[in-house]
């Protein structure tokens, strides 16, 4: 028997609820408008773009879905390949004889080549004139787009996923104020803007000096409710003919405080070692495991860290409850306010930390399993 709880992105038919999420961003993308969607990383905002972007280009044919990823942005010319490469494959869909007429002429200035594969697949490769400004190469990409779309009467939605790590580049401030001055003349292309990396991402569309301020609607993407996260935990066992009672469901749930991403992980290890019914020692097992798991990723993250911020996160771990600036924190700590102030603005652009009711926590809770057990 397979199992049955998905890890990655997540497929139609396995999606738990987020029915009025789907429905309020197939809304606003289909009325044109601009979106931002922000959450911690892997709360599956990428998994809900996709269905919603799938499910829009099953209803209209004149729809086209462009999806591109930022992640590994390094600089203006990955900007132009990851995009350049999105736009042809979105257009293209599929190699057939159609496929280098519609991509002809698309660009002026960024030549792509093309490598079928033998099971009719393609791989792409962008060749781009370095002597060429950046103001030239994005005018090429968002004028093509927009000049294909308006010959073939179509209409678009561009997905920049992690859309915040082009602060990280050189030219961040211009390539925010070319993208800002093209996106706000088309009419027939909404954008939306996905990251996890918060602050850094709302700050891109809050703050007056920004380019991109006021021009998208906030969409901050929340946990699923508990008991609609249970019942897709119960029923998943059930469809494959194994018992998590309902009070197992919950104690899964809360364990990793409700993180999708963990909720779904750690209900597949539950499942892995479970023969016919979930028991509370069999939880403890797993989140154990997942712990070890998740390990490498919390290393890699911890070795970035400076001496302050390491002092500030095993502290916060430590003690979930008492405030980051009150006096008892600052005894156990030994840092000065200043210092500790500096770190937590620090941890927070990273994500690695947020305010909820007033107390800053660990984002991830599995990471605050790992640092107390370190």
């Amino acid at each position: 028997m397979k199992n049955p709880f998905t890890i990655g992105i997540v497929k139609e038919e396995k999606f738990c609820n987020r029915e009025k999420e789907i429905k309020e961003l197939k809304s606003l993308i289909q009325n044109g408008q601009n979106v931002v969607i922000y959450s911690p990383r892997r709360f599956g905002k990428t998994s809900l773009v996709k269905r919603v972007l799938k499910d829009i280009e099953k209803t209209d044919k004149n729809f086209v879905g462009i999806y591109t990823d930022l992640f590994p942005v390094s600089s203006y010319q990955d900007f132009i390949e990851f995009f350049s490469k999105a736009i042809i494959q979105s257009v293209g869909k599929e190699v057939d004889k159609t496929f280098f007429q519609k991509i002809k002429n698309l660009f002026k200035n960024i030549i792509p080549s093309f490598t079928v594969k033998p099971d009719g697949s393609f791989s792409i490769s962008i060749s781009i004139n370095h002597s060429l400004s950046l103001e030239t190469l994005l005018s090429d990409l968002f004028k093509g787009l927009e000049k294909y779309l308006n010959k073939n009467n179509l209409k678009a939605c561009v997905v920049f996923d992690e859309f915040q790590e082009i602060t990280t580049l050189e030219d961040s401030k211009k390539i925010e104020g070319i993208i800002r001055s093209y996106i706000q003349e088309q009419e027939n292309i909404s954008y939306v803007f996905v990251g996890s990396r918060r602050k850094l991402l709302v700050d891109m569309f809050t703050d007056k000096k920004r380019p991109f301020y006021k021009s998208s609607f906030l969409f901050p993407l929340k946990k699923i409710p508990k008991s609609e996260f249970v019942e897709c935990i119960v029923n998943s066992f059930k469809k494959t003919d194994k018992t998590c009672p309902k009070k197992e469901a919950e104690r899964i749930y809360d364990l990793v405080d409700g993180y999708p991403y963990y909720v779904q992980k750690l209900s597949s290890i539950v499942w892995d070692l479970t023969e016919k019914r979930v028991s509370e020692k069999i939880i403890d097992n797993a989140l154990l495991t997942l712990i070890k798991m998740e390990s490498i990723d919390f290393e890699s993250i911890w070795i970035n860290l400076n001496k302050s911020e390491k002092i500030v996160l095993k502290n916060i771990a430590k003690y979930p409850d008492i405030s980051v600036f009150s006096k008892e924190f600052i005894e156990k700590t030994r840092l000065s306010i200043g210092g500790i102030q500096k770190a937590v603005n620090s941890l927070t652009k990273k994500d690695l930390i947020e305010k909820e009711d007033n107390i800053y926590k660990i984002t991830d809770p599995v990471m605050a399993y790992w640092i107390n057990k370190s």
